[in-house]
């Protein structure tokens, strides 16, 4: 491979707008669309992987050379060097750990091509991004069939796809379920065992349901949850329509009724009003006030820190900890390895990326090792496995609930501006809670200046 010139200026906001392609939006749901308002830029939903079945190319690399791969951790080199035989003479690694510092040089290269990447990778919150984008290729260019990825979950290849094709692959998958202390449920639910705790979460009537039952039994010193945030991202993945709809910002039925449900929780002070990520929420993991935290297996391991690894801090409640069924299954997060349009190594990549991502026996060690990977058959395997009842779960093996979770979400309606969407929207969503708006409809008006505040500033 050529050695590149060093990066060029980064690109002004305003070029990495402009530099997201859309996809075509083949594979949005449709329902009932409550209003829907002009926005100055378009970003289609992304489709899954089409029903003509793609055929990979024949590729070789272009010449001999190092790999560069971008990242902004070294997760995936680390699991490159041992699946696919890779050492430091193979490759450049180029890690810049700041997420939004990530993307600026990562546009920067892209943009000017000195120094691109091969490969690159990104987290969920901005992987869309790219994934629509011509700053990437599908898989199908490198060789990589969809055939090989037969047994990858529904919701990860539609979430990695653009236009039909396959453009992102996650090894490791983060379905969600509701995480909740043994004890407390049992003394203010009447029963701690998961397959009869999922009936008080089977819906949002029985969630605000069961909010009650505990704050009453308890004499409000315990809550079902420390705040309302804990279940926005399961009850936005009920939505069948996403935030654009024809270029327009759109309110599906189920976010326009977040307000009021988010709304009822905290005029009945069915909550502790502890934000999700915040130090109040945080401190009430430990000390027998919430019955649920809502999550991926990850996030009830290192967050929730039932088993955060060794030499990090232990929950004082590890062990008295299951985990149930949300009302809606949903994803939260995961990890894409992408393929740039200025590879130049395309059998290399193509072989580090089945390596890490398609390899039956790597992902099988993967799980052995705590991961939940993208791969159907291996994890239904893993449900049915008495050696992952883990002792810090009480004994209960959590592959069947997060498995069922994972089977039923969908990422059709992903737009590569979510994030941007949910922080605004959910900062409305709190305010209009706690009373700054009168109405609803003022709450949306708010947030629609904040989105074009955003994206004019």
């Amino acid at each position: 491979m050529l050695r590149r010139r060093p990066l060029a200026v980064l690109m002004s906001s305003a070029m990495i707008l402009s530099a997201v392609t859309a996809c075509n939006d083949t594979g949005t749901k449709t329902s009932e669309v409550t209003d829907t308002v002009a926005v100055p830029t378009v970003t289609a939903t992304s489709a899954g992987p089409g029903t003509d079945r793609e055929s990979g190319a024949d590729v070789k690399d272009a010449e001999d050379g190092k790999l560069i791969i971008y990242g902004f951790n070294s997760e995936f080199t680390t699991l490159a060097e041992k699946y696919a035989g890779i050492s430091e003479d193979d490759y450049e690694f180029v890690e810049v750990t700041d997420l939004d510092e990530y993307q600026e040089k990562l546009d920067a290269a892209l943009a000017d091509g000195e120094d691109a990447p091969d490969i690159f990778i990104c987290d969920a919150s901005f992987a869309k991004k790219y994934l629509m984008s011509d700053d990437t290729i599908p898989l199908k260019d490198i060789g990589i069939t969809d055939e090989e990825l037969d047994d990858m979950f529904d919701y990860y290849l539609q979430f990695g796809s653009c236009d039909g094709s396959v453009k992102g692959l996650a090894w490791a998958v983060a379905p969600c379920g509701v995480f909740y202390e043994r004890e407390l449920a049992e003394k203010y639910l009447g029963t701690s065992d998961p397959d009869e705790l999922a009936l008080y979460f089977s819906n949002w009537d029985a969630v605000k349901a069961s909010s009650r039952k505990v704050s009453s039994a308890s004499g409000s010193t315990v809550k079902l949850f420390a705040g309302f945030t804990e279940t926005y991202d399961a009850y936005l993945a009920a939505r069948s329509t996403g935030w654009e709809v024809n270029g327009k910002i759109n309110y599906d039925a189920q976010a326009t009724s977040y307000y009021d449900f988010a709304k009822s929780l905290c005029s009945s002070d069915l909550t502790f009003r502890a934000e999700r990520w915040s130090a109040s929420w945080k401190e009430r993991m430990s000390d027998k006030t919430v019955v649920t935290y809502w999550g991926s297996l990850d996030f009830a391991k290192y967050q929730l820190a039932l088993a955060p690894g060794e030499g990090m801090p232990v929950n004082s409640t590890t062990g008295d900890w299951g985990v149930t069924s949300a009302p809606v299954g949903y994803c939260d997060g995961g990890t894409y390895i992408m393929v740039s349009k200025h590879c130049d190594m395309k059998a290399t990549a193509a072989d580090i990326i089945r390596a890490v991502c398609v390899d039956e026996e790597n992902l099988e060690e993967m799980i052995g090792n705590g991961e939940f990977v993208n791969n159907v058959k291996l994890m239904t395997q893993a449900s049915e496995d008495d050696k992952f009842a883990f002792e810090w779960l009480g004994g209960q093996n959590p592959y069947a609930v997060l498995l069922d979770s994972c089977l039923k979400a969908d990422a059709s309606i992903a737009t590569a501006d979510d994030k941007l969407y949910n922080r605004m929207f959910l900062a409305t969503v709190g305010a209009y809670s706690e009373g700054a708006f009168e109405s609803v409809k003022d709450a949306k008006s708010a947030f629609e200046k904040s989105i074009e505040e955003e994206r004019t500033s």
